[in-house]
């Protein structure tokens, strides 16, 4: 049995040559938290650093939205946007400009650090999401969505290796301090260092380096919210790893935003939605010890802010995705496990797409624009490390999935969007000293190859729902009841046969 590869097609994106801050200098003079980021932080470039690139600047966090009650009529809108950013898996002309250029729209990306060859399972994989909340006045109930991701083929998992001192992340959000930038081999180099609450970490190392780190695994995506004109989204990115459960998680989570660095194992049990279980675990914004989920606003929004000077410089689509604003960074460091006992569907199982769906008239064209990234409201305290004695597994590398943000309120999408989010895309790679695929290309060589068995073993999906069942409490069912409500598709299959026969007829190969 096989993971489950979600409808394909559509762009990824991100500029990856040169993660570096564009916009003038008013901006960090002029931003309503202009104390937390000054303007010489804000100079320098953040995420990854071409040696090359230049060192602008960038605007500051925008204010933390409000509360507010919703009508039945305002909910009513923008479900009606955020089922029309979903309907973009099925948009035949997406669906066709995506392919052009070897690219796919998903909604759950495969990110792994250690994937068994030509097989779509591993000792060490991951499932990523993009996950919404929303509240249903009438219902009095909360409702989940998942939103689209542009990302060359989860199968074949087109990678590339980027020297680990090209890497630069903000930190001091995690203490309430002004931020700085350091390192991304300075922070795993002293994390204790970097935690809100060091002894939260057990025992007294102070590293997740290993000797394997010359270079980080990386890929790149776009991530598409639905962000009507004047609107702002509360959203969350959401890894389930297939192997950590509580008390062993197999992965560090480390999420970086302009905004600063937020760090917590993942054991998929912790900070679920309010909408009731979910594929994964919630990752969140740390506020000083609190959790925050992140927000979206669309740049032109973000950049007529009421509150700013008259003088202030309007912030364009291109200039927030050259500065970084649109650009999240999730990061997964592979932990030791303690041993496991032995313990057959996944969700990201090969199963057959519904029918690409014709452009509607109505919707009109796209209005895509950069979304500014930023966090909400405190929801609770963020957990860290858990009070656990984690150590690096060398085995595996650390995997940089980097995400740059796109704003629609109507899923359509122009073949000007597709053509930038594949130069976007295509940097990426550009700057790695390694290209290609880990999982069918053989041996390579490379610095970021996982070091084991290559081999699916047999029994591993076996093994795999003995651990999900004992640490969620549900069956396979109830799981598989649970990702059909998720997903809202049709074609999620209710019962193990179903899911056999989807198999069969899907006829899944390695090949997007």
């Amino acid at each position: 049995m096989t993971r489950l590869l979600l409808p394909a097609s559509l762009v990824g994106l991100w500029t990856l040559s040169l993660i570096a801050l564009k916009v003038s200098d008013q901006w960090a003079a002029n931003s309503p938290n202009a104390s937390v980021l000054s303007p010489a932080i804000a100079a320098e470039p953040w995420g990854l650093v071409n040696p090359t690139g230049n060192s602008p600047t960038e605007p500051k966090s925008e204010t933390e939205p409000s509360t507010m009650a919703i009508t039945l009529d305002q909910y009513q809108q923008y479900r009606t946007t955020i089922e029309r950013t979903q309907a973009m898996l099925n948009n035949a002309e997406a669906i066709r400009l995506s392919q052009q250029y070897g690219l796919n729209i998903l909604n759950i990306t495969w990110e792994d650090t250690g994937r068994y060859q030509n097989s779509a399972v591993g000792p060490n994989i991951s499932d990523m999401t993009i996950q919404m909340q929303q509240f249903n006045p009438q219902t009095k109930a909360y409702e989940l969505s998942l939103m689209p991701v542009i990302r060359y083929p989860n199968f074949t998992d087109k990678t590339g290796d980027v020297p680990l001192e090209r890497f630069y992340i903000r930190v001091g959000n995690e203490k309430g301090h002004p931020l700085k930038r350091v390192t991304l081999k300075e922070f795993l180099g002293n994390f204790r260092n970097y935690l809100h609450t060091s002894n939260s970490w057990k025992g007294r190392t102070k590293s997740l380096l290993a000797p394997r780190d010359t270079h980080v695994l990386v890929s790149a995506q776009a991530c598409f919210l639905p962000i009507p004109a004047g609107g702002k989204a509360e959203f969350n990115p959401v890894l389930f790893n297939y192997q950590s459960y509580e008390k062993n998680p197999a992965v560090l989570a480390i999420l970086v935003t302009r905004e600063g660095t937020s760090a917590t194992i993942i054991d998929n049990k912790r900070d679920g939605f309010a909408a009731g279980r979910t594929w994964g675990q919630r990752l969140f914004f740390n506020k000083n010890g609190s959790r925050a989920s992140l927000t979206g606003q669309r740049a032109s929004d973000f950049g007529s802010n009421p509150d700013a000077p008259t003088s202030s410089i309007p912030l364009t689509s291109e200039q927030a995705e050259s500065s970084g604003l649109n650009m999240v960074m999730l990061i997964q460091v592979p932990l030791k496990q303690k041993p496991q006992p032995r313990r057959d569907f996944s969700l990201n199982q090969a199963l057959p797409s519904a029918a690409p769906m014709m452009e509607s008239a109505s919707r009109g064209g796209s209005n895509v624009e950069a979304a500014v990234i930023g966090h909400g409201r405190v929801e609770g305290p963020y957990t860290e490390i858990d009070n656990l004695p984690i150590e690096r597994d060398p085995r595996f590398p650390i995997r940089v999935t980097v995400q740059f943000y796109k704003a629609t309120s109507n899923g359509m999408v122009s073949p000007e969007d597709m053509r930038q989010i594949n130069a976007q895309i295509s940097r990426v790679y550009q700057d790695a000293d390694f290209v290609g695929s880990l999982v069918v290309d053989g041996s390579t060589g490379r610095p970021t190859e996982y070091q084991g068995p290559k081999q699916e073993p047999p029994g591993w999906w076996e093994d795999f729902w003995q651990r999900y069942e004992a640490n969620s409490g549900q069956s396979r069912q109830e799981a598989m009841e649970m990702l059909r409500k998720l997903r809202g598709l049709a074609w999620m299959p209710k019962t193990q046969a179903e899911l056999q026969k989807a198999l069969t007829d899907s006829n899944r190969q390695p090949q997007p």
